[in-house]
């Protein structure tokens, strides 16, 4: 699920594979409800995220099998697309956000459920944000990806157009419009896991953008404190740090998550990091297991970026108060207890 980065394409209400000219009887009003006057119309702005893998889960009550992605999106406001006329509806408080290397779907709480690297065409770009809104598809049957055996010259246009309508006949479809910010947002969605010694503190450090924490009523609800500014020195003084209240971490060899241990454990997901599988996998062990050595990890949560990485630590303090100050002076902090299965050892922690 926080396997995010996915094949992306954008294109026009009347492309073939939505079915052409002739299809494009719907425009998207001021308030995003769609006007079916079958006139012709300009088309509307699609953009099309293929996720790369299924997440089957079985019903036991009925046997069905469901794609987990699928019904946690429709669940928060897209719609199941079956075969029939293209018609869609805005789901609440989505947006879809340019970026600088292409595009990002959000939910109504912040949370990311697609980023899509591609170059937009500028004529696409000015046609959204005219419109205002853009009509975005989400299912693993979208045409996009180049199944095995087939290239990208012998995967023709029939394929994908067969290759979309199976996805709808099969419920693997959910579309919405949704509204277009075609300013990159300001808040960072950028997760940055520094190792002990990081501003001068003992502890392995992981910084978590801030819009993990709202659907959940903000890090307040988990105990975190405002930083003071006197956070924007180093070293950062641990003494006022309190431990986070039901809220603990499990860093395992891929990932860092961060749960709620008193719920049922299929509600209590908060947030997780997942380490790219590149040479940057052997950074995150190195964190991993310093995590485990102290049993405890401190978390700053933010909505600007942190730019500060292993190369960081070691300049000099006068260049980390300059790059970390805005980020550090606008966080909140907490301690937080890594689980017994997670952790291997707690030793006497002395310098608190």
């Amino acid at each position: 699920m926080a396997d995010t980065c996915v094949p992306c394409r954008v294109t026009y209400s009347d492309d073939p594979m939505l079915g052409g000219p002739k299809a494009t009887v719907t425009a998207i009003g001021a308030d995003g409800v769609p006007i079916t006057d079958g006139q012709a119309i300009q088309p509307v702005p699609v953009a099309l995220f293929e996720p790369s893998r299924v997440l089957a889960v079985k019903d036991l009550r009925t046997t069905e099998i469901h794609d987990a992605r699928m019904e946690g999106i429709i669940g928060q406001g897209f719609h199941r697309m079956p075969r029939g006329l293209l018609i869609n509806f805005p789901a609440d408080g989505w947006g879809l956000y340019r970026t600088a290397t292409g595009l990002l779907l959000r939910d109504r709480f912040g949370g990311v459920w697609a980023e899509g690297t591609l170059s937009l065409d500028p004529r696409w770009i000015s046609e959204a944000t005219s419109q205002g809104w853009v009509t975005v598809f989400y299912g693993p049957h979208l045409g996009i990806r180049v199944p095995p055996g087939k290239t990208e010259r012998t995967y023709t246009l029939q394929d994908r157009i067969d290759e979309f309508r199976k996805g709808r006949s099969h419920g693997m479809c959910a579309s919405a419009n949704v509204r277009w910010h075609p300013v990159p947002t300001g808040e960072t969605l950028n997760w940055v896991l520094l190792p002990p010694g990081a501003f001068g503190q003992p502890l392995p450090l992981a910084y978590v953008p801030q819009f993990n924490f709202t659907p959940h009523g903000g890090p307040e609800t988990f105990g975190f404190v405002p930083t003071p500014e006197t956070y924007s020195e180093v070293p950062v003084a641990l003494a006022d740090i309190p431990i986070a209240r039901n809220l603990v971490g499990d860093a395992t060899p891929t990932d860092f998550d961060l749960f709620q241990p008193r719920l049922d454990p299929g509600l209590n997901f908060v947030a997780g990091y997942h380490a790219p599988a590149s040479e940057s996998i052997d950074s995150f062990t190195a964190w991993q297991q310093a995590a485990h050595a102290h049993g405890r990890v401190l978390v700053l949560t933010g909505h600007h970026d942190l730019p500060a990485g292993p190369e960081l630590i070691h300049q000099p303090l006068q260049n980390i108060r300059e790059n970390t100050s805005q980020a550090l002076q606008t966080s909140h902090a907490a301690i937080i207890p890594l689980t017994r299965a997670s952790r291997l050892s707690l030793p006497a922690w002395e310098d608190r």
